[in-house]
């Protein structure tokens, strides 16, 4: 029987190649990613605009001249097919057999040079896409290309491909704009360490002189993230660990509902001072950054998570709640996925991101309802008062009303202008009522932060005039003691040994009395010092000053942390702190009987961050009063000022720090987190 065979015409070139990988960027990124499967240790990126040539080198296993006609030249050879490993060990990223036309995208012409491990022979080929373009109804095989085996040139392992006639121009931003997605192709999950892998971009027209480029440490900024594993040593279950201020907070695991395959996740949030700490140290925003990426093995499936591309919608979640959620402009997330593990992601067949599978539904499930969810109950699980985010909040809703009625007017005015008119001057009312009570409320908002400042002072005076009562009723004691003493003797050697006693104790009582008043004036006329200070050691003592406390109260302590950190900070502001947090968990403690109760400190040094955790078993807190518990004048103690905790919310601000309520299972935890190096 006759048989027939397929062809290719020359048009494949262009099929597979600039018509596939349209974007020159992610041109450059297909040849990384042929770098590294080469096992590469290094692979150099240079631009050079004015010459107009891109060169991209590397030191891998190099290709000779069968390689590059049985593999090379080969349009979707499948000889990465079933191979998962390099030699050395790495994730193969290409199966396709297409990311060599990624050249044809850059440029007119490549001249390519290489010389395999172990060999002393190099290989030049000058491949011309021109010639390609020019031949009518010509088939591919039917193009010659020149090639030559050099012995003398210098050249060690690996691949030089030299593109010349660019068919972009490149701008400085551009070149940035490559820095940062070449800076963020790399997986953050993945240790690299004993197989290293550099890249380095030289564009010296733009100030990149063989700039290695270096991943962002997200840790060492956003204060609060989590991070979600589906092991593949245990598929069945999903294990979680929250951090705040590079501190692990939380950890637990629940069963996995999900059928997609192991998967590792993390994503930081920020918030204002982390968005402004981001843009000090990257010279960008957040929201230019991108959101959530894709990464497969080593590499990032481009475009997910890109400035903009909101592959999950997360502003459309946002906007139903802007308290409750999170949007693309508030965190930077990474999700790793695996070649070998996760058959069911798919490459789209354009080589930009994945097949809208059911895996990939489940995926962005997982994402929005469980990552986000609970990274986000811990973002607004906050010590703000929540009658300021219920008023924005409600602000936020008048605005949008205000707008659709403006656009209901102008419907109405096509059949009746006057009812228009009415609607009209109805929300001119509404926005006119809604900015009053703005400033009525901005007002308020601004005379506790006065009270608040005032009261601080007023209630360590309090505390002034309570010790003084104190010593005043010791004086009394002794008085009362004297007279019972002289009805009971005779007017003889011992009596005048008991006044003299008697009278030097109410001298010295008074000295006290006096030092510590004077004592109490310098501290809230002085300065804040900072000093530097044995952790350990201060806090120890500040244990030990309520020793007789414990004792009385049944109370067990514990100090725990590395007995050789030392910081600087005004050690006066420090035992206000934690006499204030230790006075409050012995009340709790004082309505616990049917267990042991417990204080304990701990803490640990992070890359940024001092974080101490303040822990007692008692009553706990209301859930109720979570978000008064720092409000000023807030109290459910009878008697009680209401001063204590937002006292120490002010201490702690004065000293570059920050004090977060945290989950526990019982009585109740603070986080206490002080800014290393301020």
């Amino acid at each position: 029987m006759p048989t027939l065979h397929f062809s290719s015409s020359t048009n494949i070139k262009d099929l597979v190649g600039r018509r596939l990988v349209t974007n020159k960027i992610s041109a450059i990124f297909e040849l990384v990613k042929n770098s590294f499967d080469a096992d590469a240790e290094e692979v150099n990126v240079l631009i050079d605009p004015d010459k107009d040539i891109l060169i991209i080198s590397d030191d891998g296993s190099g290709m000779d001249l069968k390689d590059i006609k049985t593999m090379w030249m080969v349009i979707g050879t499948d000889n990465k097919k079933g191979i998962n490993l390099t030699p050395k060990g790495r994730p193969i990223n290409g199966e396709k057999g297409i990311g060599r036309f990624s050249v044809d995208r850059l440029g007119n012409k490549l001249q390519l040079i290489s010389r395999k491990e172990n060999t002393d022979q190099t290989i030049c080929v000058d491949f011309d896409w021109g010639k390609f373009e020019d031949q009518e109804n010509k088939l591919l095989s039917d193009i010659p290309i020149q090639y030559s085996l050099n012995t003398s040139i210098k050249k060690k392992k690996g691949v030089i491909l030299k593109i010349s006639g660019l068919r972009d121009s490149w701008t400085k931003t551009e070149i940035e704009t490559l820095e940062k997605r070449l800076k963020g192709m790399l997986s953050p999950f993945s240790s690299l360490e004993n197989n290293p892998f550099k890249i380095i971009l030289d564009c010296k027209k733009f100030g990149y002189d063989k700039k290695t480029l270096e991943a962002y440490k997200l840790d060492e900024i956003s204060s609060l993230w989590v991070e979600m594993n589906i092991e593949v040593s245990n598929p069945h279950v999903v294990n979680y660990e929250v951090y705040r201020n590079g501190a692990l907070i939380e950890e637990n695991s629940y069963p996995n509902k999900f059928n997609f395959g192991p998967v590792k996740v993390v994503i930081y949030s920020f918030d204002k001072g982390d968005k402004q700490s981001f843009n000090h140290r990257f010279k960008e925003h957040v929201k230019d950054y991108g959101n959530i990426r894709i990464y497969r093995d080593v590499f990032q499936i481009y475009p997910y998570g890109e400035a903009q591309n909101d592959w999950l919608e997360l502003e459309l979640r946002k906007s139903q709640g802007h308290f409750r959620f999170l949007g693309v402009r508030d965190i930077i997330g990474f999700i790793q996925i695996y070649r070998e593990h996760n058959t069911q992601f798919i490459d789209a067949t354009n080589r930009q991101g994945l097949e809208e599978t059911e895996a990939l539904n489940q995926l962005k499930n997982f994402i929005g309802k469980d990552v986000m969810s609970k990274l986000e109950e811990y973002f607004f699980f906050k010590k703000f008062k929540v009658a300021d985010s219920q008023h924005v909040e409600h602000r936020v809703e008048i605005t949008e009303a205000t707008k659709k009625l403006n656009t209901m007017a102008k419907d109405i005015k096509k059949f009746s202008p006057e009812l228009a008119k009415q609607v009209t001057d109805l929300t001119k009312v509404i926005r006119s009522s809604n900015i009053e009570q703005d400033k009525i409320i901005k007002n308020q908002q601004q005379l506790v932060e006065v009270y608040k400042r005032l009261a601080s002072k007023e209630t360590l005076l309090q505390g002034i005039i309570h010790q003084v009562l104190i010593r005043l009723q010791n004086l009394e004691t002794s008085v009362w003691n004297q007279r019972a003493d002289l009805k009971k003797i005779l007017i003889d050697e011992s009596l005048l040994n008991i006044i003299s006693n008697n009278e030097n104790f109410i001298l010295e009582t008074a000295k006290e009395v006096k030092s510590y008043l004077l004592g109490a004036r310098d501290y809230l006329l002085k300065k804040r010092e900072k000093v530097e200070i044995n952790l350990f050691e201060q806090l120890t003592r500040i244990f030990n000053s309520f020793n007789n406390t414990f004792t009385n109260e049944g109370i067990q302590h514990s100090l725990s942390g590395p007995q050789n950190v030392r910081y600087k900070v005004d050690l006066n502001d420090l035992k206000v702190i934690f006499e204030n947090l230790i006075s409050n968990a012995v009340k709790s403690l004082r309505n616990i009987y049917d267990r042991n109760k417990n204080i304990t400190i701990s803490y640990e040094v992070s890359a940024t961050k001092l974080n101490i955790f303040f822990r007692d078993n008692g009553v706990g807190i209301d859930e109720a009063i979570i978000p008064h518990i720092f409000s000023p004048f807030y109290t459910t103690t009878e008697g009680g000022f209401g001063m204590g905790l937002s006292i120490v919310d002010e201490l702690v601000k004065n000293n570059n720090g920050e004090i977060n309520l945290i989950k526990s299972d019982i009585g109740a935890a603070f986080q206490i987190s002080f800014n290393l190096g301020d």
